[in-house]
């Protein structure tokens, strides 16, 4: 079983439930990150990384900490200075990158001011940051040396007598992503989980869909990071999604939509999305899921939403409102979102 690691009051590895983490897009100085960060706790985010590029961003970092409520850790590069600045700025944990935080040396400092602090280290390496690999390194090849990179570190701060430690590489491509996680969970430590540079949105979903999911149900894993080029929020949103998919948490609400065609006569993306807003926390883990059915018509309604615990399907200038596959309402279409939200709402209770 993994060493349990602590991060603010969020505990991941030794048998603890996989947490959903994420990373803010704006830097500790913008004026929008602790909103930013707040949603992303709505949306059920348990940890949130942020850049400190320079010295300027770590000097916000206390400030920000007090106006969020999730634990922080702060992403560090090149200068093993910010590293310590974050620390006693009262960040929750550290993330250091193989083979460019410096010298042994500066690594033991680190060390020795998050071991005072009682904060964790996160090791991460990625395929953009090892030096040893090659352009034609296969998967297995390029898992090897990413592994060998984590682990040498890992080895540095070992020595310095600090275990609080979590470990991660991350890579572009699916294959490179499972190979180098089955490896590295061989170590004793929690194992932090992603697919990185995953390109555009809907490449950046399946990839991230196919290797977490992969390794999650291999039972590998303890913390993971879904990387899209969107908002944080939606990322986070993905990664429950994700687990909920894959059988390990059961989410609050799960949303059925039909795909639409030429029988559909309202906008059903846009309906759905203003059904969805108001449930920010819809795919975070819950007891028990309710099944809510948007379906466009009556040929998608009841009958092939039968399953669903409630929802509403299109008729015209009509709607309507069914449980368990029975009518139980007809409504006007302007009154078909108000109304299933209260639905969805009370059910929810």
């Amino acid at each position: 079983m993994k060493k349990t690691v602590k991060v603010g009051d969020v505990s991941m590895g030794g048998g603890k439930p996989v947490v959903v983490q994420g990373m803010v897009k704006t830097a500790p100085s913008d004026g929008k990150t602790a909103s930013w960060i707040n949603s992303m706790a709505e949306s059920g985010c348990r940890i949130v990384r942020i850049a400190v590029p320079n010295a300027f961003e770590a000097s916000h970092l206390g400030g920000l900490r007090k106006k969020v409520k999730v634990p922080l850790v702060a992403d560090i590069h090149f200068d093993w200075k910010l590293a310590v600045t974050a620390a006693a700025s009262g960040i929750d944990k550290i993330r250091i990158n193989p083979s460019n935080i410096g010298s042994v040396q500066k690594a033991r400092e680190v060390a020795a001011v998050c071991r005072e602090r009682g904060i964790p280290i996160r090791v991460g390496a990625n395929s953009g940051s090892v030096k040893t690999l090659n352009k034609g390194d296969s998967p297995k090849v390029k898992a090897r040396k990413l592994a060998a990179a984590v682990k040498k570190e890992v080895s540095v701060l070992e020595k310095a007598g600090f275990y609080n430690i979590v470990v991660s590489a991350k890579a572009e491509d699916v294959e490179t992503t499972i190979e180098v996680n089955r490896i590295l969970d061989r170590l004793a430590y929690p194992l932090h989980m992603g697919v990185t540079a995953t390109g555009p949105k809907s490449s950046g979903i399946i990839k991230s869909a196919m290797a977490l999911g992969i390794l999650l149900r291999e039972g590998i894993g303890d913390t993971i990071r879904v990387s899209l080029l969107s908002d944080p929020v939606e990322e986070v949103k993905v990664a429950y999604s994700i687990l909920s998919d894959i059988g390990l948490i059961k989410r609050k609400i799960n949303f059925m939509a039909c795909p639409t065609c030429g029988r559909c006569g309202v906008d059903l993306r846009t309906i759905l999305d203003d059904i969805m807003k108001g449930f920010p926390d819809a795919d975070t883990a819950a007891a028990k899921t309710l099944n809510v059915a948007v379906m466009g018509c009556e040929v998608n309604g009841p009958g092939e939403a039968r399953n669903a615990d409630l929802g509403i399907a299109f008729a015209g200038q009509k709607a309507v409102y069914f449980e368990k596959g029975k009518i139980v309402k007809t409504l006007k279409r302007s009154e078909a979102v108000k109304f299933i939200t209260k639905q969805i709402k009370k059910n929810l209770v």
